[in-house]
């Protein structure tokens, strides 16, 4: 049972793997933008929230609005993100100079693979938005309008890392873009011109 349990986890850790790969190497700066800002935006956003709404029903009503456009808007952000993959996996000239020069903040990985890896994990993140947009979506349908009922803390808590995750996920395919572009418009430096 317990062999079972380990070879359950082993293939089905991809998500939690990925996780580990951006953060080992992501720098202090990008994690702050790509983390930090994003928690406090969310926790703002839900503190400003907190001097309009106090009708569990109003919140679960306010997030099912939200669930249907993040759902449509972070479905193409997971699109833009699985395209990029390919268009890297695919470019042979640069991919293979990738591969060649290892990580500055890992010497075990590629810079190619810690490309995918930023890749991968904003594709999975943007994927758990949508999978998490669609549980609350139908939870939510279930609570009855009518009801009112002080909004608990842990319905505050799930409300700030809905919105973490959601704006997590945004930050990392800024950033995602900014590198695409650098590696679609990279040109290796020219050589120096004979006899200097």
């Amino acid at each position: 049972m317990r062999r079972r349990v380990k070879l359950f986890i082993k293939a089905n850790n991809f998500p939690w793997e990925t996780f580990k790969k951006y953060w080992k190497n992501s720098s202090r700066s990008e994690l702050l933008m790509d983390i930090l800002f994003p928690f406090i935006i969310s926790a703002g956003l839900m503190w400003l929230t907190s001097f309009y709404i106090d009708d569990f029903s109003q919140l679960i009503e306010k997030f099912q609005q939200l669930s249907g456009q993040l759902i449509a808007a972070i479905s193409i952000l997971a699109g833009f993100n699985i395209a990029s993959i390919t268009i890297i996996s695919t470019a042979n000239e640069p991919t293979n100079r990738l591969r060649q020069i290892p990580s500055t903040t890992n010497r075990s990985m590629s810079m190619y693979e810690v490309l995918i890896s930023f890749f991968t994990w904003a594709v999975i993140i943007q994927l758990i938005v949508v999978l998490v947009g669609i549980i609350l979506f139908y939870a939510g349908s279930l609570v009855p309008s009518n009801l009112y009922h002080e909004i608990p803390i842990w319905a505050w808590i799930v409300s700030i890392f809905v919105l973490f995750i959601t704006i997590h996920s945004m930050f990392i395919s800024i950033r995602n873009m900014k590198t695409l572009f650098l590696y679609v418009t990279y040109t290796p430096p020219s050589p120096p011109p004979p006899g200097t």
